[in-house]
């Protein structure tokens, strides 16, 4: 199989390139630049081919999908603004997002040698609404409301290619994917934001304190998981469903990462603040929300996330100890 995925020089289009790689996959990233920090010269990466072009293009989508063989695609390619960008470019937002993923579909349909495409989405469209009577998010059951920009768009960016995918009967899936943190994770003009856990490390690298705002409970996912959920549903022969849930499985917190952290860092000093506008980790959620069910993508392709904090730290240490990734 050969895919193209969109966005593949961000966070998630990076760890999707390495599980596809090494899954055998010949792979296309599509993205304005390359990687950041050399990151496409990485032995994970070697055979990967990156294509220039804007995903509001239709010349440049149009010519990355004229890459010989390309019969899937994984579409990742969205801005994850913080407030300030919210109020600075939500013009660019909409468009990125939005337009970026109407104009891939449309150019998609022109080409029925393309099996699938699968749209990367975010949990960020359930905003902080009232979880299914299981206390998780299901797919099925948990009415989607949206509470920033960048969870508006992802929804009617999901809700758009649906649309498209039913009018020009193409195969769309969605994938809502939950907080990720591990290999891949760079900063980026789109990506204002790091993970918790990848500011937790950066600081214990520079030998310095850590004053968590409060204890930020989730689903979170390790990269590598995510990936292989995403590859999941974009390789299955068969799938029941049009949308799925990709994340942790389980509730893990920062306490319990700096914790571990500190095992591989005996020097490192980390707290709780004494509120939460003491803390110096940066996380746009003002409170935590109910996790992600996952249960329909492990009865359909089997999938379920591989690492618990102790194993992630321990890959992702070593990952970052062979980049060129400053602190």
């Amino acid at each position: 199989m050969a895919t193209l995925i969109t966005g593949g020089s961000g966070f998630i289009g990076l760890a999707l390139a390495e599980r596809l790689i090494a899954d055998g996959e010949t792979v296309f990233l599509f993205d304005l630049s390359a990687p950041a920090y050399g990151m496409l010269a990485r032995p994970e990466l070697a055979g990967a081919t990156l294509i220039t072009g804007d995903v509001t293009s239709a010349d440049d989508v149009d010519g990355a999908l004229n890459e010989a063989g390309i019969d899937r695609v994984i579409h990742t390619a969205a801005m994850t603004p913080n407030e300030q960008r919210e109020r600075d470019a939500a013009r660019q937002i909409v468009d990125v997002n939005i337009g970026g993923t109407v104009n891939l579909l449309e150019c998609v349909a022109l080409r029925p040698a393309i099996k699938r495409v699968t749209v990367l989405s975010s949990v960020a469209v359930y905003g902080f609404s009232q979880p299914a009577a299981s206390g998780l998010f299901e797919e099925e059951l948990s009415p989607p409301a949206p509470a920033a920009l960048y969870g508006i768009t992802k929804l009617a960016s999901e809700q758009a290619a649906l649309r498209i995918a039913q009018l020009h009967k193409l195969d769309v899936r969605v994938v809502r994917l939950g907080p990720a943190f591990g290999p891949w994770e760079l900063q980026t003009a789109v990506r204002d934001a790091l993970s918790p856990h990848h500011q937790i490390i950066a600081l214990a690298r520079a030998g310095r304190e850590v004053a968590l705002p409060r204890t930020m409970a989730g689903d979170w996912i390790y990269s590598r998981d995510a990936a292989r959920g995403i590859a999941a549903v974009s390789q299955a022969d068969t799938l029941n469903h049009r949308i799925y849930h990709v994340s942790g499985g389980i509730i893990s917190n920062l306490v319990e990462w700096c914790v571990i952290v500190a095992q591989h860092f005996p020097d490192f000093i980390w707290k709780l603040a004494a509120s939460q506008d003491d803390g110096n980790i940066i996380y746009r959620l003002p409170k935590d929300r109910a996790p992600l069910s996952i249960a329909r993508l492990a009865g359909d392709t089997g999938c379920c996330p591989q690492f618990d904090l102790d194993a992630a730290a321990r890959d992702y240490l070593g990952w970052l100890s062979l980049t060129g990734e400053p602190v």
